[in-house]
Formats: structure tokens, sequence, C-alpha cells
């Protein structure tokens, strides 16, 4: 029989990971196995020098800081499934980061939304859930949610919401 202990949910906090976060939990119960909430975040590259400057450390602070309240305000809404949620916050490209946390981990299983992008944004962005489903050793889990901007939820708050605006400006 197959056994799991952990299931791994990367969030990119979109409703394509909160319905990949909703169908981890009914799994966990069936499996009795934990839950780990990961978030992972990319520092831009290129600073442009003729625009306001705003430092490598502040800007990570910002988006750190944003990740863990998103972070914490997801497993705050999941609190009464009686699921054990854990989170993990991890700088770098989000496929790669996956998979290392899964391994780290020992994962039995990642469940991944997906935002059905098309196009030339996919093109050019390129598919998460496609590398994670590529390269992953354990099985993937992916959910098809609508397509999305990074913190669509009205409810999240005014500094998870800059550190999103900051992400979108400065990678998407």
């Amino acid at each position: 029989m197959w056994s799991i202990t952990k299931i791994l949910v990367p969030t990119d906090f979109s409703k394509a990971s909160d319905a990949a976060l909703d169908a981890a939990i009914a799994l966990a119960k069936k499996f009795d196995a934990a839950i780990v909430l990961l978030h992972a975040y990319q520092v831009p590259v290129y600073p442009y020098p003729t625009s306001q400057a705003v430092t490598a450390a502040d800007l990570v602070g910002h988006i750190e800081k944003g990740a863990r309240e998103a972070l914490q305000t997801a497993v705050a809404q999941h609190t009464g499934s009686g699921v054990s949620i854990t989170t993990v916050l991890h700088a770098g490209t989000a496929w790669e980061q996956i998979l290392r946390t899964a391994k780290e981990l020992d994962a039995g299983l990642i469940v991944i939304g997906s935002r059905g992008l098309r196009g030339l944004p996919r093109a050019l962005l390129g598919s998460t859930a496609e590398r994670v489903v590529r390269y992953a050793q354990v099985p993937v889990m992916t959910l098809h949610g609508p397509v999305g901007g990074i913190g669509d939820d009205p409810t999240m708050s005014e500094s998870a919401r800059a550190a999103n605006d900051l992400v979108d400006r400065w990678l998407i």
C-alpha cells in the first residue's frame, strides 16, 4: 500500500494554490499525513541604476515579510482542519526549491496548483508545475486553477500585497 507521512504543497498564493492546499488537506486526512506549505521567491538579478535606489536587503526584507505573513494566513485559515501544517520559505527558482525541499523533507507527495498560463506568458515564464512533474522523484498531483495574478485575495495584509507588487514588478 502507498503510504505517505508528508505532503509538500508549494504556493504562490494564487487561487490554484489555495485549491491545491484544500486537496492536500483532504489527502492528509486520509493518509494521516502532515502538510508542509512552501513558498519560494526570487530576488531580482538586475537592479536598474536610473531608478530610485532600493537595496537588495530592503527588497528581500519586504518579500520575506510579506511571504511569511501570507503563509501564516494560509495556515490560520485551515487551523480547524485537524491536519498539521508547517511552513517553509526559500529564496531561489521555484521549481528547483520545490524539488530540493521535497527531497530534504522526504515528502511522499507534492500537490501543486497550476495557474494555466497560455501563449506568450507561458513561453516567457515557463511552467513551474510542468517542471516539477517532469523532474520530481515522488508522485505529483497538479490542480488546474483559474488564470490570475499572485495575491488576488482581498484579505491579504498590506505588507503581503506590497511584497507581491514588488515581485510582480521585478519578476514578471
